[in-house]
């Protein structure tokens, strides 16, 4: 959008030869897509701070219905501020039918209060076109991206995708299938093919008679985005197709807006600012309704970031190929000429046609220089950049000297009286201004010089026109007698110039698509006038911002989906079709459209515009016209407004676009920052670094507590935005977790920007990911960062500083507390952007009810059911009982969610180990390797191999399959085996203690710690014998005789042990018989400690769970430094009982128990019923905020400790029964049931009647417990 003055376009070619180069030539039919008024939707969204009513007949804030949302903001507060935005289309054409055939006829579309006054059924507004919607009803609302439900079977305008007909089941997305660019976006298409008002008069479609109006089908989207430079920022793209046969040459479109700021609409001020180009909304006094309090009114700032372009009037309307800043950057003509106040002599603005003769069309004092302004530039079809197609002809002094003759400086000189010039009747104008500065600069002459069609340039590598026809000797003759050297393709009324001899056997242009890729003469004159006359349907990518490795993608946006252009290595266009096309090029590139800006603005008061009775001349010329503005504030009132931009061509198939933001802020400056944030956006091609993936939440109400636990999907994230920069795309950097008493998340909003405007929402808890990445970002927003987290492990957390549940503790019973887990990632500091948050999804409806998101819950902690018992898990003494194994390490637990378990299910644990390696100097080491959790009454695994068993780890709080488990698992594992000194030695106290460790030999073996239980039995001398055995290079230990016999303690199956009898070498070191430990001579097991020896006993086994061949494991001594020990003698054990992890051979099961409820002692349970407040005094702390705009709001009192399915009477002291309350009757979920003790009155009597103050008694019937009775009092 240009900046600063409206532009006023142009509307029709007038006596301008077309610049055939680039036209997406479709050949386009009509479609078949037809308005169904009964497919009327309304919608409201809310995808960030505000929230408002749409519909898809081009109507927000007002749709007809009860609970329209006027743009609410911040949302869920009742807090009103526009009252209507409503799209027209208006064209000025010509009658085609009837006696009036010929005559001019003005034909005007609006969104509604335009009744048939015919008496016929036909709609004369825009209605929804049929097909976008679900068909099941109406409750389904518009086509929402977030919303799966809400979309049609199939999408009628993908139809024609041979890879996925319809798009069934995929979201039909701004940049292409199933991609989801904003964090709402809703999508509809309307049009006006019932307005038959024109019956008679006028026909769009010469393929369908019963076809009325202009023959428009509007592409509406409308989107939001919780990024937080444009989270308070609805934006709204319309894009208007003349999807009939009749070319339209004045086509207009715009906006009409009507205030009610702070929900009282009377002393509005509304005003179009035209330095800004933007329409404001304020409140005279800044004062609300009672929605408000003591906080001020905010403003309202409505822009229109994207005006319809005009591709043939030769000026850059925009000004961003001649003399804006970014000319170098976007591939503009950065020397072009400016267009000067003498070319508006003889131009009459607004009639589409080139009076004057100097090759533009409705040039006006906007285009000229004023002040510090630049003016904008013009296409003299000269490249004065000097970066276009080599081998183009030169501008010499000749061509100066015949142009000096001309007005215009035109070359050729004087169109209008030259023949040659005279091309369908009309005079071409070529060259302009040629003056003695354009001496030696390219011109156009429509000749492919450089050969293009052949070899595409380097400077312009996907601009080629293979197949075009090629300059004939014939034609450089007849050329030779012209002196411009002159020569006419009579069949596309297009002239070459200065042919001459070089030019034998070069392409030209045609007019026509010579290689069937849709554009047109593409690579000829390349180049020249960039970004001037720029177009979004040209095929073209004008300002070269296409990236091959990034965009080339094809024609459905989807990378690898084989369609049509996908991996081609060149830019494929969406226009004239129903496809987005690749990324920056055309349908998905803002930027290469020469758009003409506001050019008419009224002011007018509410309610005074008859739209359903006035004639469409008179709406066209008052307000689409250009040239009027009324930009003087108004007195403070109720007064509306439109703004409009045309007058532009719109020929057959061609679509033109018109984009809408609007922002609301606390004043001006906030709103003017937050369009300027909109204006990036839209010059961004709406594309954003995007949130991760949203988590979903689950809340546990419980006794003085909540219990928030949610998904790890958020982790998972990709940002395709930040892999198209070429950046690393897994940005997941955390979790927050926010809580506030009212929908809004107002008492959460406490961190302010450097202008002191609540920006942040300060959370409860928050878990950043260990990565390195911590502090604030260096990215600020308006002067205040973003808090990544402190990048290290708190309690609670997992090793990676990540959590998946929280229990908020400090909650008060009754109160009702709203919750949101938001999941940010760490942005990226080197491309200036700062962390993106995912939305908090909230609705608080127009009845008062409240609808969430999935990471959004909503929760009032209560104390359950009186004599409740908490749900367990089967367990000895906390720990769950083991099955199978010798495991030492024990599994504890912690219910998370009662509602998830489940009586009487049974559920295995079991695990994998491995062998972790000490190298080449320590001992190898079985350890845990994975768990995995079976339902075993479903025969399911729920959770597979995870390992979540470490102690730095978080058990999952969802299976596999993404359902809750309930229960969370705390694994005691060990570290490693070793020996439990506590419970293993001799059964003698007086012996040496027994020493078990790994056998370890340097630079030979190292044994294996053997998970196995063992004991030594001393016999009779000679009674054992060992077993030969190398244990290490040197040494070989013999088989000898000895005292001991060892055996492992296997588990026997049945809860007992079974006694093996394994091998075992004897290193003889000390005793009285000791020769030497390679004697054969019988040994006995002993330790001297004068020596400070010990004999040892070398165990030679197989792992336990007869993995491999035996091996080394053990070695077992004696600690000989124990003073007054004494050696064991025969019938002496010892035993040795090992620490051990959780192994392949371990499995533990137990039950699971479901809450309940015991009827023990039922008068003490009866006794602690309570009213809470008692008394009540006007109000109190459970109450919520008033959800409507009138009245006083809730009223509550609560009976709390409430036995299970319990009757509750209450009556005046006079006896009279008020009202009957009955707590779990006929509940679906008993576990929630029973969490539930507390019955909430709304101080209403069974006639819905307020009740009075006084004092009031209560009874309470129980049938397992008995009754009770008690009082209260209600106080004025």
């Amino acid at each position: 959008m240009m900046r600063g003055f409206f532009v006023v376009g142009l509307i029709a070619l007038g006596g301008v030869q077309v610049q055939a180069q680039g036209v997406i030539d479709r050949n386009h039919v009509p479609s078949k897509e037809r308005v169904d008024p009964l497919e009327r939707r309304r919608d409201d969204i809310d995808g960030n701070n505000i929230r408002a009513t749409i519909t898809n007949w081009t109507q927000t804030a007002q749709s007809g219905t009860p609970g329209d949302f006027w743009y609410e903001w911040p949302k869920n507060t009742n807090r009103r501020y526009v009252a209507l935005t409503q799209f027209w289309v208006g064209a000025e054409t010509t009658a085609n039918d009837g006696p009036d055939a010929g005559e001019t006829v003005w034909i005007l579309d609006v969104s509604d209060f335009r009744g048939n006054n015919t008496g016929g059924s036909a709609s004369w507004t825009f209605e929804p076109v049929g097909g976008y919607v679900n068909p099941a009803g109406s409750e389904y609302g518009i086509a929402q991206s977030d919303e799966p439900s809400s979309w049609p079977p199939f999408w009628p305008d993908k139809l024609e995708d041979p890879g996925d007909p319809g798009w069934s089941g995929s979201w039909n997305g701004f940049f292409g299938r199933d991609i989801y660019n904003a964090d709402q976006e809703f999508f509809f298409k309307a049009g006006d093919d019932q307005y038959d008002r024109y019956r008679g008069t006028y026909s769009p479609d010469a393929t369908d008679p019963s076809r009325h109006g202009l023959g428009l089908v509007i592409e509406t989207r409308i989107m939001a985005w919780t990024q937080i430079l444009v989270d308070d920022i609805i934006f709204m793209i319309y894009g208007v197709k003349n999807d009939g046969t009749e070319d339209l040459d004045k086509v207009g479109m715009a906006i009409w807006l009507a205030d009610c700021v702070a929900g009282d609409c009377g002393d509005d001020i509304i005003f179009f600012d035209l330095l800004e180009d933007v329409a404001f909304m304020t409140d005279e006094d800044g004062i609300g309704d009672q929605n408000f309090g003591t906080d001020p009114a905010g403003t309202v700032g409505i822009a229109l970031l994207e005006t319809p372009g005009n591709a043939t009037d030769r000026i850059d309307n925009d000004g961003d190929g001649s003399v804006s800043d970014e000319c170098p950057a976007n591939n503009g003509e950065c020397n072009s000429p400016v267009v000067p106040e003498a070319f508006l002599v003889g131009e009459l603005p607004s009639n589409g046609i080139d009076d004057n003769g100097n090759g533009l069309i409705d040039e006006s004092s906007v285009h000229v220089p004023f002040g510090t302004q630049r003016g904008v530039g013009y296409a003299d079809y000269i490249d004065n950049d000097n970066d276009g197609e080599q081998g183009a002809p030169l501008v010499t002094q000749e061509m100066v000297l015949a142009a000096s003759s001309d007005q215009w400086l035109r070359w050729p000189p004087n169109p209008r009286s030259d023949p040659m010039q005279q091309v369908g009747g009309r005079p071409v104008v070529h060259l302009i201004n040629v003056t003695q500065e354009t001496v030696g600069l390219p011109f156009r002459d429509n000749i492919d010089n450089d050969d293009s069609h052949v070899q595409p340039s380097s400077a312009y590598p996907y601009l080629s026109e293979p197949g075009s026809p090629l300059v004939t000797q014939e034609m450089i003759n007849a050329a030779a007698s012209d002196p411009y050297g002159r020569y006419l393709i009579e069949e596309a009324g297009i002239l070459l110039y200065d042919l001459g001899p070089e030019d034998l056997g070069k392409a030209y242009a045609d007019g026509l698509d010579n290689d069937e890729d849709g554009a047109i003469d593409e690579g000829i004159d390349e180049g020249t006038d960039e970004m001037i006359d720029e177009s979004r349907a040209d095929g073209i990518d004008n300002d070269q911002d296409w990236i091959l490795l990034q965009n080339d993608t094809g024609l459905d946006g989807i990378e690898f989906s084989g369609d049509f252009g996908d991996g081609d290595g060149q830019p494929t266009s969406g226009a004239g079709t129903n496809f987005p096309g690749e990324k920056n090029i055309d349908v998905t590139d803002v930027s290469e459209s020469d758009q003409i800006g506001i050019t008419n603005v009224r002011l007018f008061g509410a309610n005074t515009l008859a739209i359903g009775s006035a004639s469409d001349r008179f709406m066209f010329f008052t307000y689409l016209l250009p040239g009027e503005f009324d930009t003087e504030q108004p007195d403070p009132g109720d007064n509306d407004l439109t703004v409009s931009s045309g007058l532009f061509p719109l020929k057959a198939g061609q679509t033109e676009r018109i984009s809408i933001s609007v922002q609301l802020g606390i004043g001006q400056e906030e709103v003017l920052a937050a369009r300027d944030n909109a204006l990036d956006a839209y010059q961004e091609d709406y594309q954003f670094a995007q949130a991760p993936i949203t988590p979903e939440v689950w809340a546990v109400e419980g006794d003085g507590r909540v219990t928030l636990y949610w998904d790890s999907k958020s982790e998972e994230s990709d940002d395709d935005f930040l892999r198209s920069l070429g950046l690393p795309s897994k940005d997941f950097e955390g979790y927050r977790v926010y809580r506030a008493t009212d929908p809004a998340f107002l008492d959460a909003l406490q961190i302010t920007d450097g202008r002191g405007n609540l920006t942040f929402r300060k959370p409860i808890a928050q878990f950043d990911l260990i990565d390195g990445i911590g502090g604030f970002h260096p990215v600020s927003i308006n002067g205040v960062s973003f808090y990544m987290g402190d990048d290290r492990v708190s309690p609670g957390e997992g090793s990676n500083g990540l959590a998946h549940s929280y229990v908020d503790s400090t909650v008060t019973n009754g109160v009702t507390y709203y919750y949101a887990v938001t999941a940010y990632d760490y942005g990226a500091a080197s491309a200036n952007i700062s962390p993106t948050e995912t939305p908090v999804r909230i609705r608080r409806l127009a009845d008062g009810t409240i609808e969430t998101g999935r990471n959004v819950v909503v929760a009032a902690p209560t104390a359950p059911v009186a004599g409740y018992q908490e749900a367990i898990l089967e367990n000895t003494n906390g720990h769950l009982p083991r099955v199978q194994g010798s495991t030492s390490s024990r599994i504890g637990y912690t219910i998370i969610d009662p509602r998830a378990i489940r009586e009487g299910a049974r559920y295995q644990i079991s695990f994998t180990d491995t062998l972790m390696s000490g190298g080449r100097f320590a001992q190898d080491t079985i350890t845990t390797s994975t768990f995995t959790l079976t339902d075993l009454d479903e025969n399911r695994i729920l959770i597979r191999d995870s390992d979540a068993w470490r102690v730095d780890s978080e058990f999952p709080t969802l299976n596999d399959y993404g359902t809750p488990i309930g229960f969370s698992l705390q694994f005691f594992g060990e570290s490693l085996v070793r020996i439990n000194s506590s419970v293993s030695g001799w059964d003698n106290d007086a012996v040496f203690p027994v020493v078990l460790d790994p056998y370890i030999s340097p630079g030979f073996t190292s044994g294996q710690r053997n998970p196995a239980d063992y004991q030594v039995e001393v016999v009779g001398p000679s009674e054992g014998r060992s077993t030969a055995l190398d244990v290490s290079f040197f040494r070989t230990l013999p088989e000898r005789p000895t005292n001991v016999r060892v055996y492992r303690l296997d588990p026997d199956g049945a809860g007992g042990t079974l006694k093996v009898e394994v091998d075992y070498a004897f290193w003889d070191l000390t005793g009285d018989d000791f020769v030497g430990a390679t004697a054969t001579t019988p040994a006995t097991f002993s330790a001297d400690r004068e020596r400070r020896e010990s004999d040892l006993i070398i165990i030679h086994e197989s792992l336990v769970g007869n993995r491999g061949a035996p091996q080394l494991t053990w070695r077992i001594g004696m600690n000989f430094t124990v003073e007054g020990g004494a050696n064991p003698s025969e019938g002496d054990v010892a035993t040795i009982i090992t620490r051990k992890p959780f192994l392949a051979s371990d499995v533990f099961e137990f039950t699971t128990f479901a809450p309940s409820t015991s009827t023990n002692n039922p008068d003490s349970l009866l006794s602690r019923i309570r009213v809470v407040p008692n008394p009540y005094v006007a109000t109190n702390r459970f109450e919520q905020l008033n959800a409507f705009s009138t009245g006083r709001g809730e009223r509550a009192i609560q009976f709390i400790n409430l036995p299970p399915e319990c009757t509750l009477r209450i009556f005046n002291v006079s006896g009279r029964l008020i009202r009957t309350l009955h707590l779990n009757e006929g509940v679906n979920d008993p576990a929630s049931a029973l969490m539930n003790g507390t019955i909430r009155w709304d101080l209403q009597s069974s006639d819905a009647l307020t009740v009075s103050y006084g004092v009031y008694l209560y009874h309470v019937e129980a049938p397992t417990l008995g009754e009770t009775t008690g009082t209260f009092a209600i106080i004025k």
